[in-house]
């Protein structure tokens, strides 16, 4: 493989906390590898707004919905996922992945869809958790992705625009028929979290995507689904991916991201040293000429580091090695 691009969302910890969390964190090959790689910075971006400009398009709900067979050519589309919300002191506790099986997920939406009919709205649960919504009209609104609200106060945000007042009277009575279906009833009957929301986000039309890498690999559900939609085979592993004849491949990894939303530093600690071993076998490959380049991509609120890495910057052993924490964000 000529280039493997790692994007990895919240790898440097935040300054506050960086030198705690990173105690005792042995990390002798990725520290190596940031110190020899030529660095750079740009602008703040999320997950999944570095995907759609690297794929050409211009809305992740399309994308998903279309990456789950549905048919995403006319109308509006919005990612539409259940969530909880729950009232912890002061906070509207924004609470992704509800545990919803698919029987409830297609209840819950005939329900919104006999009750919605005629109102220019359809809802689609091809997959438990991952719901949308299709609209004939475009609505003026911003929205703010799930993975980025989550674990947050929901009620800072909540979309904003011309149609913020609409969408909210929309998602009052929304909400009022998810609470009143059996589905809930019974889900609070057996002790589980409701199913009291959906989190809209991602809106738009779909767009041709661009098949700008030739293999896509990792654990971000959004990732893949960018992968599917446009084409592009699929790695189960960074050695899997090595191993492709593609010129170029990306692995997106979110696992870090998702441990430190939740506050849960012990995963995140593991997800790091699991990338330090994944390091070194990058390393060797560049070293052995299997992998001629290689790019790692962090993302952050505070902007975008990347560190491009050759067979040649293994010799560079005149720059410092830094700790993970010194380049907290």
């Amino acid at each position: 493989m000529n280039h493997l691009h790692l994007l990895i969302p919240d790898l440097f910890p935040p300054q506050d906390i960086a030198a705690e969390v990173c105690v005792d964190l042995p990390l002798p090959v990725l520290e190596k590898m940031l110190a020899r790689a030529e660095a750079s910075a740009a602008p703040a971006a999320t997950p999944e707004e570095w995907l759609c400009a690297v794929f050409g398009v211009q809305a992740v709900a399309p994308v998903r919905a279309a990456a789950a067979g549905l048919d995403t050519s006319e109308g509006y589309w919005l990612c539409a996922d259940p969530v909880n919300l729950q009232l912890h002191r002061a906070q509207m506790m924004l609470i992704p992945e509800v545990g919803a099986t698919q029987a409830e997920a297609a209840s819950l939406c005939d329900n919104l869809n006999s009750h919605f009919a005629g109102q220019g709205m359809s809802f689609f649960a091809p997959h438990p958790q991952r719901w949308y919504v299709q609209l004939t009209q475009e609505p003026q609104l911003t929205t703010t992705p799930l993975r980025q609200a989550a674990w947050q106060d929901a009620r800072f945000h909540q979309p904003q625009g011309a149609d913020t007042l609409h969408w909210q009277r929309m998602m009052t009575e929304l909400q009022m028929l998810l609470f009143a279906h059996p589905v809930n009833q019974a889900r609070e009957a057996r002790g589980e979290v409701l199913i009291s929301s959906l989190w809209l986000w991602g809106g738009g039309r779909a767009m041709p995507l661009n098949a700008a890498y030739d293999v896509l690999g990792g654990d971000s559900d959004v990732g893949l689904a960018f992968a599917r939609a446009a084409g592009i085979a699929q790695a189960v592993s960074l050695e899997d991916m090595l191993h492709t004849k593609g010129a170029s491949g990306l692995w997106v990894s979110e696992t870090m991201s998702g441990a430190r939303q939740r506050g849960d530093y012990h995963a995140w600690r593991e997800a790091v040293l699991q990338l330090d071993m994944d390091c070194a076998l990058l390393s060797q490959a560049l070293r052995a000429g299997r992998l001629q380049r290689l790019t790692l991509e962090v993302l952050s609120v505070n902007g975008t580091q990347r560190f491009e890495s050759t067979r040649s910057s293994a010799w560079k052993f005149w720059r410092p090695v830094r700790a993970l924490a010194r380049y907290a964000v």
